[in-house]
């Protein structure tokens, strides 16, 4: 079994949940936030057999794709360093982080 640890776009969330029920994956969901951008995301929980990880990697990937999104400069960490803060700059959004651990054990107590 593997852990598969999801991160996506708060507004990504609840269609994240939809997609991987559909699937027929379980999930737990929670809130996060961090990230270059500060924004709000949400994290699953996905209990993945071995042979399913890459069938979940391949509905991530076209699910839920990376964008460009123009942003200020004035709005990222470390603005000072990177221009005018007039400026805008694109930068990739959206899509998945997957991390992809051994999980020894489930329980449902």
């Amino acid at each position: 079994m593997k852990l598969c640890i999801v991160i996506v776009p708060g507004s990504d969330g609840d269609r994240l949940l939809d997609h991987l029920a559909q699937a027929e994956f379980g999930a737990t969901k929670v809130g996060s936030s961090g990230g270059f951008l500060k924004r709000g995301s949400v994290t699953a929980f996905v209990a993945v057999e071995d042979e399913r990880v890459s069938e979940l990697l391949t509905l991530l990937r076209s699910d839920f794709p990376e964008v460009l999104e123009s942003v200020p400069v004035s709005t990222l960490p470390l603005a000072e360093e990177w221009g005018q803060p007039t400026e805008v700059i694109d930068v990739r959004v959206g899509g998945a982080v997957v991390f992809v651990v051994d999980l020894a054990q489930v329980l449902r107590v």
